[in-house]
């Protein structure tokens, strides 16, 4: 698949998340357990969610992946539980389009790596993906579209 790469200045989003540790197996079957529970407690905060989930990869590689799974809300709100308040950051991020199964993905991580070492950029934090389709409303896999956004100095 070809990638085509953007820069674009982020607003920094208020969230809601569950950050977790975990292995790269258990990673797919636990991330819709994830998105539910925050949905659920912002609907039981009165948070208005303003946009699909995300996740966003801290640690990747190695045996374990440590991420946080939320949604986006209109404005920021005390968590609850383990679901914790947080920001997806604001400011300058590279992004592209990734259409089809989850586990192709790394194909539009690779092109944004190729990408920042060619125009000389380098990644200032954590990316995140936004899955734009939920599979049970899309259950084609190869129509999935997920967003993949990296910051960059």
């Amino acid at each position: 698949m070809a990638y085509e790469i953007e820069i674009r200045e982020a607003k920094a989003q208020p969230v809601l998340r569950i950050r977790i540790t975990t292995t790269m197996v258990e990673m797919s079957s636990l991330l819709g357990a994830l998105f539910g529970e925050t949905f659920a407690c912002a609907g039981s905060l009165g948070a208005t969610p303003c946009g699909p989930p995300f996740a966003r990869y801290h640690t990747w590689g190695g045996a374990e992946i440590e991420l946080e799974a939320g949604v986006p809300v209109l404005q920021p709100v005390e968590g609850k539980g383990r679901v914790l308040a947080g920001e997806l950051p604001g400011g300058r991020v590279a992004a592209t389009w990734h259409i089809g199964p989850y586990d192709t993905i790394g194909g539009a991580y690779g092109a944004l790596e190729r990408w920042m070492g060619a125009q000389g950029l380098e990644p200032a934090g954590a990316p995140w993906e936004v899955y734009w389709s939920d599979p049970q409303e899309v259950p084609d896999p190869s129509q999935w579209k997920t967003e993949v956004i990296w910051p960059i100095k």
